[in-house]
């Protein structure tokens, strides 16, 4: 499935995401967010026009990778559902004690059983084999003044 999207020896994110849309047919945009305790690091709605995928804001830049192409599996391997047609109705029903974001948290990812999850796992993993990482984005880049020798020789 990684070779079938003909990507560029190395890839962005980015570029990974694009190759998804592609292929999927309709756009998917990155929305980072700071997750909720209890909520999942990452997760994907399908919207009536596109496919957004919710992740982590507050981690490495490996991690958010990881989540990213998490989530692309999901919709490779076909793990959503259609979105639902709007009903106008339904729209205009209120839940005053319900917060909005845990509506759609909820209603817009489909349970997977855990042979989709071990499936999206072994993908996503796939996938995060094939990006460019940027090299000093992540904690190494953080870490590394501080492993320094006084002579400017790192230990």
């Amino acid at each position: 499935m990684v070779r079938q999207l003909d990507l560029p020896r190395v890839s962005t994110v980015e570029e990974l995401c694009a190759a998804v849309a592609t292929r999927a047919g309709r756009p998917v945009r990155l929305v980072p967010r700071r997750m909720r305790v209890g909520e999942p690091s990452g997760f994907v709605e399908r919207g009536a026009d596109a496919d957004v995928i919710h992740f982590e804001q507050e981690t490495s830049g490996l991690h958010r990778a990881h989540i990213i192409c998490h989530e692309l599996a999901h919709l490779l391997c076909g793990h959503l559902a259609e979105a639902p047609a709007e009903d106008e109705a339904a729209a205009q029903v209120e839940l005053p004690t319900i917060d909005a974001d845990m509506i759609r948290l909820v209603l817009g990812r489909s349970h997977y059983d855990d042979a989709a999850e071990k499936e999206a796992e072994i993908l996503g993993a796939e996938l995060t084999r094939t990006l460019l990482l940027a090299p000093g984005a992540g904690t190494t880049s953080q870490l590394a003044p501080a492993l320094e020798h006084r002579k400017g020789q790192h230990v």
